[in-house]
């Protein structure tokens, strides 16, 4: 695709491609599952006996498969569309724009968005492992450890920054928006959407399985460091990051929240507006992200010191509950300007 002057868009010059026949040596298997190897101290990469995890979910294709399942989730809630907040006006007019997507996966959402902002010159994104993204035009993706790194792109060099379902895997989230701020241009963009990870239960009796199975990876995940409920907040620690003379970076928070039906039963309450169809299929979609989900925390889990039975048997218990019960999942969503 090219730009307004008639160029074709193209990763910089000191990026080395990735041969897909080095992918797998970017990983490492524990429990039938893979995990970004770069992250495991260089001592236990030879002991298979090693049960520390340097994340809390995998990095491997069937992981990705569920975030796109997540994607499409979110997607049919928001009505179709991938984006909100004032994303839209930040991207007119087009010429010299660039969108960093943080955490891009399978590069679905870069996909889709690029697509329809077709005249916009250049999308980018970043994972810490390498996966097959569809070859875009617009598009280009790099690998590197931007969750303990910060981001490789030059100060004041994106228009808009746009991170999705990264509470499983940021410690220190106050220095990433810090280096979100860093990569922004005046004015530019960042937008943040995240699932809680609890569910509201419309009967909580009908639930122990599933409230006990989030409250150990909850708790054992802050136990680690890591905030899975960073969204709750988020907007106050956008207005906590400021310049060394303590000038606030970042203006104009603002915030939404969806709540996303789960389950086999049609939402009643159509919150969002959704047509008989689309009522039915939404919560076996959710419901079906979620049993997803399951199977990727159970090397965490396991890694906790847990059997094999203790594990599966609240797994088991979890996925009947959202065969037969309803709940809903929460969405919120942040945004705000770059000073």
């Amino acid at each position: 695709m090219a730009d307004a002057a008639g160029n074709t868009p193209s990763p910089p010059a000191n990026l080395i491609e990735i041969d897909p026949n080095e992918y797998h040596t970017y990983y490492f298997r524990r429990n039938g599952r893979d995990f970004p190897l770069h992250r495991l101290p260089l001592e236990q990469r030879d002991d298979p006996t090693a049960v520390t995890l340097p994340s809390i979910l995998p990095a491997d294709r069937r992981d990705m498969e569920r975030r796109i399942v997540q994607h499409h989730v979110v997607n049919f809630a928001l009505g179709g569309v991938n984006y909100f907040g004032p994303f839209r006006e930040c991207l007119t007019p087009p010429h010299n724009k660039v969108v960093l997507d943080v955490g891009s996966a399978s590069g679905k959402w870069i996909e889709e968005v690029s697509d329809e902002f077709h005249h916009v010159p250049d999308f980018h994104g970043v994972e810490i492992v390498p996966r097959s993204p569809t070859q875009l035009t617009n598009a280009w993706f790099v690998v590197y450890d931007f969750q303990r790194e910060g981001l490789n792109h030059e100060a004041a060099s994106v228009d808009v920054v746009h991170a999705r379902f990264q509470n499983w895997h940021f410690v220190h989230i106050s220095n990433f928006l810090a280096q979100v701020a860093k990569v922004l241009k005046p004015g530019g963009l960042f937008l943040s959407g995240e699932l809680d990870l609890h569910l509201e239960y419309l009967n909580a009796e009908q639930w122990p399985a599933t409230a006990h199975l989030y409250n150990l990876v909850y708790n054992h995940m802050r136990q680690r460091g890591y905030t899975p409920d960073i969204a709750t907040g988020l907007s106050r620690r956008l207005e906590s990051i400021t310049s060394d003379q303590g000038v606030p970076l970042f203006t104009d928070c603002e915030s939404r929240v969806i709540s996303i039906p789960v389950g086999r039963s049609p939402d009643a309450s159509n919150e969002l507006g959704l047509n008989q169809e689309q009522q039915r299929e939404l919560p076996v979609l959710a419901m079906d992200s979620l049993k997803s989900l399951s199977s990727s925390l159970k090397p965490f889990l396991l890694s906790l010191g847990f059997a094999e039975v203790e594990v599966n048997g609240p797994i088991e218990a979890h996925r009947r509950e959202l065969e037969y019960n309803n709940a809903k999942m929460t969405y919120r969503m942040t945004w705000a300007r770059r000073r």
